[in-house]
């Protein structure tokens, strides 16, 4: 008896499923599950981007991202470069060992760099700068500004705190550059 009553009521709740799926099936919108937005997007606009700033014209903003582009290039590959070349003495089996030794050491040194710089650029990123680029060169570091974003004291402040905070350089070390 216990059986007969729950194959029934098992019975009915697929039938119940079943009729759910149906008409949702049956009134659902033909076009899409998208929701209409406020300003009639059709589908093939989905996904493109649109300069939306007022405050610069598309020249200058591209000549800005250009020389920070060219900068980072410049910068990335004279670190392949070098990277290259200390694998290189790594994997040489016929080098004694404190060139090895050497070779690791300064491997290491320039992988450590590449992170502060990294972090670093990350940190004024997200204090609300469009771009920028740090170069650590030994104790000296370079922070390259594009030049709408219209440095002044406090901003440069901001960027040497960060600078001193990541890489324990001193105030006088750092060199805070507007690009054009």
């Amino acid at each position: 008896m216990k059986n007969g009553k729950r194959h029934l009521i098992l019975a009915g709740l697929v039938l119940a499923l079943g009729t759910a799926v149906y008409l949702n099936w049956q009134f659902a919108p033909s076009e899409s599950f998208i929701a209409p937005t406020r300003n009639n997007v059709s589908r093939t606009d989905l996904g493109k981007a649109e300069y939306v700033s007022a405050e610069l014209d598309s020249e200058t903003l591209a000549r800005q991202n250009s020389s920070l582009a060219e900068s980072r290039l410049n910068r990335q590959t004279a670190r392949d470069k070098v990277l290259d070349e200390l694998e290189k003495q790594l994997k040489d089996t016929s080098s004694d060992s404190a060139a090895r030794s050497q070779a690791l050491e300064s491997r290491t040194q320039h992988i450590k760099t590449i992170q502060l710089e990294n972090t670093a650029e990350t940190l004024i990123k997200a204090k609300g700068f469009s771009d920028c680029l740090v170069l650590i060169n030994g104790d000296k570091v370079s922070v390259l500004i594009p030049e709408n974003d219209a440095l002044t004291s406090e901003k440069v402040s901001v960027i040497t705190e960060i600078i001193t905070s990541q890489t324990g350089a001193d105030i006088s070390n750092i060199i805070v550059t507007p690009v054009k």
